[in-house]
């Protein structure tokens, strides 16, 4: 907040006394005198200059909060855009002196000077605001009117406070700020109500272009030319009802706040979109006005940790997409913080931006732990849920029942919702618009109503869920489970045991299947690639045992890769099998870094995670077959690309790698089971990709897995391993938790 003092800027005068009162020499100058001096000359103040009694303290910054002045008698909070939330700056605004508690209005800090200027009701006359909150009159003429102003703001451009109000007697003031002008201080009339003729609560100036901006009760926006005194309508913005503080910041973008519910909204004059969107939930009021410093940015910043959720960015997860967020650290008196604080299950977790889908914040600790569904959730069907709110709060929730990647229209399935203290029931019934297959819900919980699927909340939870949506009855497995991911990694260079780090590619899976009386209708696969240490160039692709190419419906076959729909076909062509290439080439889609050659396997080379997809497999008729676990993901070398001197010509798709005991697919070159190197195939038995002592070429882990460093044999980084292998898994069963493995030789960034 603004708060520590900083002197204004001392003006060399000539001060001498005449006629009992202390004047400047120079009228263009403010007076300021030192208090004690003040007092003893017994101030009386000359026309066009600030009656002050102390000398004149500026605020020390330019703050990126926003402030709200409310009430009769005039209270000041400050409030982080970011999220809402606010505290008392103010308890009041005493008049230099002491001599009264001013009620004040149309208020707008200069950046120039760093002083607040505005309008008292108690005087009818403009006044300046020091860093102490408190406010000295202009002279007591400054008002050439017989009316306040409720609008008002300071223009850095022309250092000048500008001061409207509606109607035939009124129009468009200001006054000069600049001391070094013949007019500082006095009120000129700009316009009058046959120029300018508009009923607005509250404008803002621009910090650079000059104009100031509005939008009146029916959410037109219009945009005001303060040296002409005209004004011009932009479009509507899509919102309604009293905004009385208006807001800039350094990019441009203006804030209102609605009277009637606190909300924030923000828009971009410059875009062809003036729609506003919901920017934070902030205190409500029936009589107030707003100011901020207009150059100051609003941006997320290391020290100021907020609470995200982690749905793809689609749906308004990042900062930059004005994505969900609540402060942590309450800085409201009313609120709780730490083991009282409103959120959803046991903890909560607090990042500079967010982590949106499929990056993941879950190596700090798994914080989506508030809700629990009960069943599934089937078109018209009542859904249920458990929902533990420690300490109570509003619960919303969203459910993207169409599948578009965003909350709208039906999608807030509930609002509002008190919950008590602990763990309760909440259903809802599903919506009849209901597109079958995977999607996103999101839950917010906060001390305040009335939070929307974007923006900030002073305090609370957020919390982002994957779910399946069922247009029919059906049992649905999911694999390891909702949240969950197993990790798939394999060594590329058999039928050689090369350096065994089991890292040249690792992939996370998630599978779904759906299957009613008849068989399996349907399969979902989520899937994203966390390492690629390999030295050849690699394919990726995952076969469904047992189901044939025929059985897939390719016409509702649905691909997505990064978010985003693929138009090429994954369903191998040309083959029997249903086989589905999810890349020829895992380097196309994944960034080592600079001065990096591999991905995620060596400290600073890579993303989180850059490359993941999903597929939507139905079926043309139920499968009567075995699907389970992660089906059968496989490694191939990408076609034309070298891999490995034991080849004449780069083997292609007719090279795989498969999980231990998995027969390859069609495509696999039976000839390279030869006993080469350390491979140990015997297909007659039905052993495949496994050396003479049991150890594989893949492995899967059902877990969240850390997979070791660069060059790092698996063995060194999980001393457990061999005994679990050579055991047939009998021994040593939790090898691979993080507990086990020696820490310096994973992957954990």
């Amino acid at each position: 907040m603004m708060a520590d003092c900083l002197h204004a800027s001392n003006h060399k005068m000539n001060i001498k006394i005449k006629k009992g009162k202390l004047m400047a020499s120079n009228a263009n100058l403010p007076l300021i005198i030192v208090g004690v001096l003040a007092s003893a000359l017994q101030i009386v103040p000359t026309k066009n200059a600030i009656a002050q009694e102390y000398a004149a303290s500026a605020f020390s910054e330019c703050s990126p909060k926003a402030y709200l002045t409310q009430g009769t008698q005039s209270r000041t909070y400050g409030m982080d855009l970011l999220t809402g939330d606010y505290n008392v700056s103010a308890e009041s605004h005493e008049h230099s002196g002491g001599t009264s508690t001013a009620r004040l209005n149309a208020l707008g800090f200069n950046p120039n000077d760093r002083y607040v200027y505005g309008w008292s009701y108690t005087h009818s006359q403009p006044v300046r605001m020091h860093n102490d909150w408190s406010v000295e009159l202009f002279s007591e003429d400054a008002n050439i009117t017989d009316q306040d102003f409720y609008v008002g703001d300071v223009s850095a451009v022309h250092n000048r406070y500008y001061v409207y109000r509606k109607g035939d007697s009124y129009g468009l003031y200001y006054f000069e700020l600049d001391s070094n002008k013949p007019d500082y201080l006095k009120m000129n009339k700009v316009a009058g109500s046959s120029s300018m003729n508009l009923r607005i609560a509250d404008f803002a100036f621009h910090p650079t272009n000059g104009f100031a901006y509005a939008i009146n009760s029916k959410g037109e926006l219009y945009v005001i030319d303060p040296e002409l005194g005209t004004s011009e309508s932009l479009g509507n913005t899509g919102i309604s009802g009293t905004f009385g503080a208006a807001y800039f910041d350094a990019s441009g973008h203006l804030y209102v706040g609605n009277n009637r519910d606190g909300k924030v909204y923000q828009l971009s004059i410059d875009s062809s979109e003036l729609k506003a969107q919901f920017f934070a939930a902030g205190p409500s009021s029936t009589s107030n006005d707003g100011f901020r410093c207009a150059i100051a940015p609003v941006q997320m910043n290391e020290a100021n940790l907020l609470d995200f959720g982690d749905a793809p960015d689609s749906y308004g997860t990042s900062f930059g997409s004005n994505g969900a967020r609540h402060g942590l650290g309450s800085i409201a008196s009313n609120r709780s913080e730490g083991s009282n604080a409103i959120k959803l299950g046991n903890s909560v977790d607090g990042e500079s931006d967010a982590y949106a889908f499929p990056l993941s914040d879950n190596k700090q600790g798994d914080d989506e732990d508030g809700i629990t569904f009960i069943g599934n959730l089937v078109q018209h069907q009542v859904a249920r849920m458990i929902v533990n709110a420690p300490n109570g709060g509003y619960l919303n929730m969203w459910l993207d029942v169409d599948r578009n990647g965003v909350f709208d229209g039906n999608d807030h399935v509930i609002t509002d919702t008190l919950l008590q203290v602990g763990e309760q029931t909440v259903s809802f019934t599903m919506p009849a618009n209901v597109m079958e297959g995977e999607s996103w819900a999101r839950f917010r919980i906060s001390s305040v109503f009335g939070v929307e699927a974007i923006g900030g909340a002073p305090d609370g939870e957020v919390e982002d869920y994957p779910v399946m949506l069922l247009t029919d009855p059906v049992i649905v497995t999911t694999y390891p489970s909702r949240t969950g991911w197993s990790t798939v990694a394999f060594e590329d260079n058999w039928p050689f045991v090369g350096d065994y780090d089991m890292n040249d590619l690792v992939t996370q899976l998630r599978t779904v299947t759906y299957q009613d009386s008849r068989g399996y209708t349907r399969v979902d696969i989520a899937g994203r690639v966390t390492a690629s240490g390999a030295h050849y160039d690699n394919g990726f692709g995952i076969r469904l045992p047992g189901v044939s190419r025929n059985a897939i419906n390719t016409n509702n076959l649905e691909f997505t890769i990064s978010d985003r729909k693929v138009e090429v076909e994954p369903l191998e062509p040309n083959r029997k099998e249903a086989i589905f290439l999810i890349t020829e080439n895992v380097f196309d889609h994944v960034a080592a870094g600079p001065e990096c050659f591999y991905y995620q396997t060596e400290p600073g080379c890579g993303a989180e995670v850059e490359f993941y997809f999903t597929l939507s497999i139905p079926f043309n008729e139920p499968q009567h077959v075995e699907l389970s676990g992660v089906f059968d993901p496989f490694l191939f070398a990408t076609p034309g690309a070298f891999h490995g001197h034991h080849f004449i010509t780069p083997p292609g798709r007719s090279y795989e790698i498969h999980l231990k005991n998995q027969s390859p697919t069609e495509a696999f070159d039976q000839s390279l089971f030869a006993n080469l190197g350390q491979d140990r195939t015997v297909p007659d038995n039905g052993t495949y990709f496994l050396t003479d002592n049991g150890m594989p070429w893949a492995l899967e882990v059902a877990d969240d897995w850390l997979h070791p460093r660069e060059w790092v044999e698996i063995s060194k980084a999980y001393p457990m391993f061999k005994d679990w292998v050579t055991s047939n898994g009998e021994n040593s069963v939790d090898w691979y938790l993080r507990k086990n493995a020696v820490s310096e030789l994973v992957y954990t960034e």
